[in-house]
C-alpha cells in the first residue's frame, strides 16, 4: 500500500511538472496543430482555411507559420477570429505597408527642401568613412507599426505559449542558414522577422541573430508544431512551384528559380515528416494565377483557401469537436492603457532628449495611438533610423511607454548624384553633373553640414552649416557660402550685344525660426562679389568687378503633399535684401523676389499654378526694375497657359500671352 501511494504521488508530481505546450481538446476530439507555409500574398489563402475550420467546429490548439504564414498565424493566435483576420486582409493598405517613406506633412521644413535638390531621391549612405549598402530595399517601418497596432491587445504577453492559441514564428539566421523558432518576445517583431524577405526587407537583429524570412530554412514548419504537444496536423502548403524552361528568360527569373528551389527542397523535407491522419491542404493558387505579390487579389486567395478545405471535408470531419459548431467571438478591443512614464532608447548618435521631445503623449492619460504614430513618423523622418517602434511595459510605478529608435546600419551620412540638362529655343544646350553630401548628427542637437556642387552648365558650389539651438529645433543659426558661374547674353531690342561670363561669391549668416513643419523664417547679413568677364561683344562693353553686402530676411512656406505633380498645397519663397555701402556694397539697392507654387484637386483633375515676381530699386539712379511670370497647368487633360511681362528703365512695358497643350512633365 505504501509503495502504491508513493508511486501515485510521483506520478502526480511528474504530471504537474510536465510542460503543457497545447491545451487539451474536448473529449473525443484530437488536439489539432495548424502549420502555415510562407508564400507572400498566396499566404492569404490560410485565412480561407481557418474560416472553414471555425465554421465546422475544428478547434486549433497550436499554430506555427513562416513568412506570411507567421503573420496570419500570429493574428489568429492573438485571439482574432477568422472574420477579424479576413477584415484586416481586406482593409489593410498593402502599398503603405511596403513603403518606408514618411508622409511629407510629417517631415520638417528642412527635409522638405531636399526634395528639390534632386529629382530622384536615391542616396548612397556612408558609415565610418565606408559606403554602407542597405540590407534591404525597404526597412519595413510602416509594416512594423501596422503589426504592432494589430496585436496591441496582447502586447503585455512575451511568452507565446500564453497567447489564446500557443504560437511559433519561424525565421532564418542569415549567418548560419539555420531555422530560428521564435517562441517569446514581442509578437509583432517575431512576425516581422519571419517575413524579412532577403533583398526586399532589411533583416531583423534579435537575440544575437540576424533574421530573415524563414522560408529559406523551413518554409513549412511541420516539426515545430509536432513539438507543441498536438495529436494531428492540418498543413497548408501555398508554396510557389518551379518555373518551366520557357519561363526562365532573364536574370531575375533565374534568381527567383534558385530561391524557389531552395524553398521547395526544405518544404518537401518537412512534408515527409507528416504522420498518418494528418491532412495536407493545397489551394489551387497556380491555376487562378495568384502570385507572391498579388496583394490586390485578397478575395481570390481567401476563397481558394476555403474551397481547398471544403474539398477535404471528409478527412477534416475527424478533427471536429462533438456537438454543434460554436460562434467564435474573437477579440474585444481593449481600452487604451494609461501611460505613467515615457522612455526613449536609441543606439544612434542622437540625443535621447531630442527624441524624447518629439513624443507628445501626456502622462497620466490613456495612450493616444494616433498621436504616438504621428510622433514616431516624425522621428523616423529624421532619416537616421532603420526602425522606430514602441511597447507599453507594466512596471511597479505604472505603465511605461518605451519608444525604441534603431540606428540605420548603413549610416546616416549620405551622398546624392545627379545630372542637369538645359536647352533653350535657340538650340543652346548645356549638360551638367551634380552631387551633394550631407553629414548628420554632428552634435546632440542635430547639427548638419551640407555641401553641393555642379560641373558643366551653370557650374556652382556651395556649403552650409545648420545648427539647431534647442532640443525641439525651433531655433537655429545657419552659415552659408555659394559660388556660381554662368554665361549671360546681354541684349537690347531682341538683339544680342555680348556674351559674358559671370562668377559670383556669396556668404551669409543668419539665425532663424521654424514654424511647425510648414514654414521657416531667416534674417541676417550677407556679402559677396560678382566678376563679369566679357568674352564676346561690343567694344564699348568692358569687364568689371562689383562688391555686394547688406541685410536680408526671407520666408519659406511648404505644404505640398508631394514635390512633383502635387495634388494639394502651396510652396512659397520670398526674400527681401537691402544693400548699402556701409557693408562694402558697390551700389545701394533694395531687392525683393517672391515665387509661389500652388496646387489643388477637383475629382481626378489637379490644377497647378506657378507665379514669380521680382523688384529691384537702384538708389543712385532712382530706376526700378520689375518682372512677373505666371504659369498655369491642368492634368490629366494636359493643357497650359502662361502670361509673361517685363519692365526695365530701357524698354517699355511689354507683355505676351500664350496657350498650348503640354505633357505633365513639360508643365512641371
Amino acid at each position: 500500500m505504501k509503495h502504491a501511494l508513493n508511486a501515485f504521488l510521483l506520478l502526480a508530481l511528474v504530471t504537474t511538472m510536465a510542460p503543457q505546450s497545447a491545451s487539451a481538446g474536448p473529449e473525443g476530439a484530437p488536439r489539432v496543430g495548424l502549420v502555415l507555409a510562407g508564400g507572400g500574398a498566396r499566404g492569404l489563402a490560410h485565412i480561407g482555411v481557418i474560416k472553414y475550420l471555425e465554421e465546422n467546429n475544428i478547434k486549433v490548439h497550436a499554430v506555427a507559420g513562416t513568412s506570411m504564414g507567421s503573420v496570419v498565424g500570429g493574428l489568429y493566435a492573438s485571439g482574432m477570429s477568422a472574420a477579424q483576420v479576413e477584415e484586416v486582409a481586406r482593409t489593410l493598405d498593402w502599398r503603405f505597408a511596403f513603403n518606408d517613406s514618411t508622409a511629407r506633412e510629417q517631415q520638417s521644413f528642412r527635409r522638405k527642401q531636399e526634395d528639390f535638390d534632386f529629382l530622384i531621391g536615391a542616396r548612397l549612405r556612408f558609415k565610418d568613412g565606408k559606403l554602407g549598402i542597405p540590407m534591404g530595399a525597404i526597412e519595413g517601418q510602416h509594416l512594423n507599426l501596422l503589426l504592432h497596432d494589430l496585436v496591441r491587445h496582447v502586447s503585455a504577453i512575451d511568452d507565446f505559449d500564453k497567447l489564446p492559441i500557443p504560437y511559433r514564428a519561424v525565421a532564418a539566421d542569415v549567418v548560419t542558414g539555420d531555422a530560428v523558432v521564435l517562441d517569446r518576445g514581442d509578437l509583432a517583431v517575431a512576425m516581422r522577422a519571419s517575413m524579412s524577405i532577403p533583398g526586399v526587407f532589411a533583416p531583423i537583429e534579435l537575440d544575437g541573430h540576424l533574421l530573415v524570412d524563414g522560408g529559406i530554412a523551413k518554409n513549412i514548419p511541420v516539426d515545430v508544431v509536432q513539438g507543441m504537444g498536438v495529436d494531428r496536423l492540418i498543413v497548408i502548403d501555398i508554396g510557389t512551384p518551379l518555373a518551366q524552361r520557357e519561363q526562365l528568360g532573364n536574370v531575375l527569373s533565374l534568381i527567383g528559380q534558385l530561391t524557389t528551389i531552395m524553398t521547395r527542397k526544405n518544404s518537401e523535407q518537412q512534408l515527409a515528416l507528416m504522420r498518418e491522419g494528418d491532412v495536407l491542404i493545397l489551394p489551387a493558387l497556380d491555376e487562378a494565377g495568384v502570385q507572391t505579390m498579388s496583394f490586390d487579389r485578397v478575395d481570390d486567395a481567401i476563397r481558394l483557401g476555403y474551397e481547398a478545405a471544403s474539398a477535404l471535408a471528409p478527412q477534416l470531419a475527424a478533427f471536429a469537436s462533438p456537438g454543434p459548431a460554436q460562434q467564435v467571438a474573437g477579440i474585444t478591443e481593449p481600452g487604451p492603457p494609461r501611460i505613467d512614464a515615457t522612455r526613449v532608447e536609441t543606439d544612434a548618435n542622437v540625443s535621447t532628449e531630442l527624441l524624447r521631445s518629439r513624443v507628445t503623449q501626456p502622462l497620466g492619460e490613456p495612450l493616444d495611438r494616433e498621436r504616438l504614430e504621428r510622433d514616431i513618423a516624425e522621428i523616423y523622418g529624421f532619416e537616421t533610423f532603420s526602425r522606430v517602434d514602441y511597447q507599453v511595459q507594466p512596471t511597479a510605478a505604472g505603465n511605461e511607454l518605451v519608444v525604441r529608435a534603431i540606428a540605420n546600419p548603413s549610416g546616416e551620412n549620405y551622398l546624392k548624384l545627379g545630372m542637369s540638362w538645359d536647352q533653350d529655343s535657340q538650340g543652346t544646350s548645356e549638360f551638367g553633373l551634380r552631387a551633394s553630401w550631407r553629414q548628420r548628427g554632428i552634435n546632440d542637437l542635430g547639427a548638419e553640414w551640407f555641401t553641393y556642387g555642379q560641373v558643366g552648365g551653370n557650374s556652382n558650389f556651395g556649403t552650409e552649416f545648420h545648427q539647431p539651438l534647442d532640443q525641439l529645433q525651433h531655433y537655429f543659426v545657419e552659415g552659408r557660402y555659394r559660388f556660381d558661374q554662368r554665361r549671360l547674353n546681354l541684349s537690347r531690342d531682341a538683339r544680342v550685344l555680348a556674351r559674358a561670363l559671370v562668377d559670383g561669391h556669396h556668404v551669409d549668416l543668419a539665425p532663424g525660426i521654424n514654424f511647425g513643419k510648414v514654414a521657416q523664417w531667416r534674417a541676417g547679413v550677407y556679402a559677396g562679389t560678382a566678376n563679369t568677364d566679357v568674352e564676346i561683344g561690343a567694344p564699348e562693353l568692358s569687364s568689371r568687378s562689383d562688391n555686394d553686402g547688406g541685410y536680408f530676411t526671407e520666408l519659406g512656406y511648404d505644404s505640398l503633399d508631394r514635390p512633383y505633380f502635387p495634388g494639394s498645397g502651396l510652396r512659397l519663397l520670398s526674400r527681401y535684401a537691402w544693400s548699402n555701402g556701409s557693408l562694402g556694397a558697390s551700389e545701394d539697392y533694395e531687392a525683393w523676389n517672391t515665387s509661389a507654387f500652388g496646387s489643388f484637386s477637383l475629382g481626378r483633375n489637379s490644377f497647378t499654378a506657378i507665379g514669380r515676381w521680382a523688384e529691384l530699386d537702384l538708389d543712385d539712379t532712382g530706376n526700378t526694375v520689375t518682372g512677373s511670370d505666371v504659369f498655369l497647368s491642368r492634368a490629366p487633360t494636359r493643357w497650359a497657359a502662361s502670361s509673361r511681362c517685363r519692365a526695365t528703365p530701357a524698354i517699355r512695358w511689354r507683355g505676351t500671352t500664350s496657350a498650348s497643350r503640354v505633357s505633365p512633365i513639360t508643365a512641371a
